[in-house]
């Protein structure tokens, strides 16, 4: 499994004037997932009379499918990696680090599951694998449905049912929560207009518009 920490920068065709920068960190433990893992991705590009911008992130913690199988292998071992090429083995140094840093955390774990208590309230969670998506659309151009328009993967939402409500005067924020096949999920719909700016932001924005649009959502699954 390659493991290691990337940014780079797409500019895309001068015609659109759009850029995507993307970036990924994860640290490694055992032969199987990683132990921690984020991956970050922001593309701007023009809209109508402004500008759109989307910020795309997720963050795993594999404690079920990554540490407890390390565990149960026994004695940490520094991860195996499958070979990077040559373009992104620059950065040896953050490799080794976070190989470092893998075998600590799961030395330190192994220790700390010898003590019978510190064992008997961890089991639970090693059971668990935990991610988070959040998805964050911003504009400042000129739009008739505000923030709504804005909302990330409406028609999937709408396809589970989940038909989140326009904001008034006040932000809007709405959650959802339920069971799925091998654990739990929420999801979370933040919406943003410009007369929900403090006066400081306002000032800034000048005359133009402004709309915001957000999803978080958390799992938790359970590996058998």
């Amino acid at each position: 499994m390659g493991i290691l920490k990337s940014a780079r920068r797409k500019p895309q065709p001068p015609q659109n004037d759009s850029e995507t920068l993307s970036f990924a960190a994860e640290i490694p433990v055992g032969e199987n997932q990683p132990l921690w893992k984020i991956e970050l991705q922001m593309h701007s590009e023009p809209q109508a009379d402004g500008e759109r911008v989307r910020l795309r992130a997720h963050l795993q913690t594999n404690l079920g499918s990554a540490l407890r199988p390390a565990l149960q292998a026994g004695k940490a071992q520094t991860p195996r990696h499958e070979a990077l090429p040559h373009e992104e083995a620059k950065p040896a140094r953050g490799l080794r680090l976070a190989q470092r840093t893998g075998a600590a955390v799961q030395e330190l774990s192994r220790r700390a599951l010898e003590v019978p208590l510190l064992r008997r309230l961890a089991e639970p969670l090693l059971q668990l694998d935990f991610n988070t998506w959040i998805e964050i659309q911003a504009s400042t151009a000129s739009l008739d449905a505000g923030a709504s328009s804005l909302l990330p993967q409406s028609e999937r939402l709408a396809a589970l049912g989940i038909r989140p409500r326009a904001a008034g005067e006040q932000p809007l924020t709405e959650t959802w929560a339920g069971e799925t096949p091998d654990g739990v999920a929420q999801l979370s719909v933040l919406q943003l207009d410009r007369r929900h700016l403090p006066a400081q932001l306002l000032k800034l924005l000048g005359d133009r518009p402004f709309g915001l649009a957000a999803t978080v959502v958390n799992t938790v699954q359970k590996k058998r």
